[in-house]
């Protein structure tokens, strides 16, 4: 006998803002029907059920595991999603956020700060002259400001746009190509010049 899922269920008496919600998240509906959603993402898969009970239930504890906390730091507030807590260490070196969804429940985040060559990726771009960070479509990003994405990075996979766009494994990446990576796209995509409107003549 094998055990091969746990679809837990929870609670929600607005189904269509919850699943908005997840969808921030980068969550997807794998099925919907009546008053029941099922969402998935990676290995994570669980439903909502509109129903007519005390929303959240009392004690009910919802946690979801990561691999980079920052990252869906960054993603949750792309999609104006209530933060409770910011990012914090735990004793363990674990990292935890904590976020509100609509129905009410306290969604606990944990995992480590980021794959240490996120970090190295992180620590590069934002060290350039006016560098930002951004999240969209389930990649963090990096761009100059009013300018094209520099650099992306979706789990241990990076994209950076130097010569064309080139695809680093972050896990075997040496620090030393990344910084000549992305020292390479910032003087390659600088953002366009100013609009200027015609010249007035007296």
């Amino acid at each position: 006998m094998e055990f091969l899922r746990a679809l837990p269920v929870l609670p929600v008496h607005d189904l269509d803002a919850e699943v908005a919600f997840y969808e921030g998240l980068s969550f997807h509906v794998q099925h919907r029907e009546g008053d029941f959603a099922a969402l998935e993402r990676d290995r994570v898969l669980f439903g909502l059920r509109r129903a007519a009970v005390d929303v959240p239930p009392p004690g009910l504890s919802w946690q979801l595991e990561v691999d980079d906390v920052p990252a869906v730091l960054a993603v949750a507030l792309a999609a104006g999603i209530v933060v409770r807590e910011e990012p914090h260490e735990q004793p363990s070196g674990e990292w935890t956020l904590r976020l509100v969804t609509p129905a009410g429940y306290e969604l606990v985040v944990e995992g480590p700060a980021a794959p240490a060559r996120v970090q190295d990726l992180r620590s590069l771009a934002l060290a350039l002259p006016d560098v930002v960070e951004l999240a969209e479509d389930g990649w963090t990003g990096f761009r100059r400001v009013g300018g094209p994405w520099l650099a992306r990075v979706a789990g241990d996979r990076a994209e950076v746009r130097a010569e064309g766009i080139t695809t680093v494994d972050l896990v075997t990446a040496d620090p030393a190509h990344l910084e000549e990576l992305l020292r390479t796209a910032w003087e390659e995509n600088p953002p366009p010049p100013p609009e200027t409107g015609p010249l007035r003549t007296e």
